[in-house]
């Protein structure tokens, strides 16, 4: 009896123990800290409403824009990818620009969403105008005929939700807490990340363990795309790959530099009176990021434009609140994701003119090479043609010759056979003549005599 009691208070201290353990460690894991101001729902998208909103623009313009529902977090949440184009055009999707677009990847970066639903109100609102002639139905026509535009809605929908149901507006990671902008194989594990479950920047047990980050390798394994461009917020400022201490140690400059510096200075002056400050990461940075999205991208999926970019910061933000660090207030979000929106069409507008020179410059080479092999091909078939009609020389010179050589044999035996006949007959006549010859003599004697 005894020892069941013993045993029954054993079993609720460790019981005990364990709660309390869990408690502390959510309690390091959930950092509050005051905010300035928090987010006004009748302007900021909840996730709720985000879902929501995003699938009636899908069912009203699916002509235009579908969803991939099958791509979704480790809790099972949609990630709300999207593809734009126009899918009755004689364009197929490798004619076009390709490119995707990731937005949400840390839960308390809320203004790129909403800059997400500011390019989409823009774009269907003149899918509404196609045939119109305004010049938003002029835009839109643009776009969908020209681009073939993968959207990453929501990146990071679980630590959105834990955000939103915990209060902790400073929650970067998903709802284990991993940040899955340093989840990529590039580079992982290095000192620009950290193997601290309680760090903001843990990177997870290893490369893609998380299904969050599943998306950029199927897409980008099925898909060429011509750019991708990861939004975040808490600054405004363009990078450049490479963002790892390996590259910043040993000065690594991507692929395609030249024409990603024009992009991205293009992008930067998109808005002259807030422009953005641009370059390679490990230089415009001060520390390293190890295990990024675009530095995977770049060096691994060998997309040829791919940038971060950091789309609106807290000018002169101090002490530890988070949500005004990465977020404007409710009443000016508006005026600020209208402020951002030329960055697209810039981007757009560059990428286009890329594509189509490079197309026209690939056609060129195609056609330059099918005109040298048609060259090659007739100069093959002229040769086999003069080596033929040499041979048929030689063969018709060697013919005529043994022909003329019967020829001659044949007239030199008509002519000696001639020879020998006519030989004969002449040494028959002389017979015969000298046979007269000496009758007549005799003939001549006998008269004599007789005269």
């Amino acid at each position: 009896m005894n020892s069941d009691i013993k045993y029954r208070i054993l079993i609720a201290w460790c019981t005990f123990v364990l709660i309390i353990f869990q408690q502390n460690v959510r309690s390091e894991k959930i950092t509050f800290q005051k905010e300035n101001y928090t987010p006004d729902y009748s302007f900021y998208h909840n996730v709720t409403s985000i879902v929501s909103h995003m699938t009636k623009i899908v069912n009203k313009y699916g002509k235009y824009i579908n969803l991939k529902d099958e791509f979704r977090s480790k809790a099972g949440h949609s990630q709300l990818v999207i593809r734009i184009s126009n899918f009755t055009s004689e364009k197929s999707g490798r004619d076009k620009v390709q490119i995707l677009f990731a937005f949400g990847e840390h839960a308390r970066e809320f203004f790129p969403v909403e800059s997400m639903f500011y390019f989409l109100k823009n774009l269907t609102r003149g899918l509404d105008e196609l045939h119109q002639g305004s010049l938003s139905g002029a835009y839109s026509a643009w776009v969908v005929n020209n681009f073939d535009i993968y959207i990453i809605g929501m990146t990071n929908p679980d630590g959105r939700y834990y955000l939103e149901e915990s209060g902790n507006y400073c929650w970067r990671g998903t709802g284990s807490g991993i940040d899955l902008n340093r989840n990529f194989d590039w580079n992982f594990a290095g000192p620009g990340s950290s193997k601290d479950s309680h760090d903001e920047e843990f990177r997870g047990p290893r490369p893609f363990s998380e299904p969050e980050t599943g998306v950029f390798i199927k897409l980008a394994a099925k898909i060429s795309f011509d750019a991708f461009l990861s939004f975040h917020s808490g600054i405004r400022q363009i990078y450049l790959p490479f963002a790892d201490t390996k590259s910043k140690q040993q000065n690594r400059l991507p692929e395609n530099i030249d024409h990603m510096l024009k992009l991205a200075r293009r992008m930067s002056h998109s808005s002259p009176s807030r422009p953005f400050q641009f370059g390679l990461a490990h230089r415009l940075i001060d520390y390293s990021a190890d295990g990024t999205s675009f530095d995977y991208m770049a060096g691994v999926a060998s997309v040829p434009f791919s940038l971060a970019v950091e789309m609106w910061g807290h000018e002169n933000h101090t002490g530890s609140s988070c949500f005004d660090e990465f977020n404007p207030r409710s009443e000016h979000l508006q005026e600020e994701v209208a402020l951002v929106h030329p960055l697209y069409v810039e981007m757009l507008s560059y990428l286009l003119t890329w594509k189509t020179r490079k197309s026209a410059a690939r056609n060129r080479a195609s056609s330059t090479l099918i005109r040298v092999r048609k060259d090659n091909s007739l100069n093959s078939e002229h040769q086999q043609d003069v080596l033929y009609a040499s041979q048929t020389s030689r063969e018709i010179s060697r013919s005529a010759s043994f022909e003329s050589q019967i020829i001659y044999v044949i007239f030199a035996l008509v002519v000696t056979g001639c020879v020998i006949l006519g030989v004969r007959h002449t040494c028959q006549l002389m017979r015969k003549k000298r046979i007269v010859s000496l009758k007549s003599l005799s003939l001549t004697f006998s008269l004599c005599k007789h005269l």
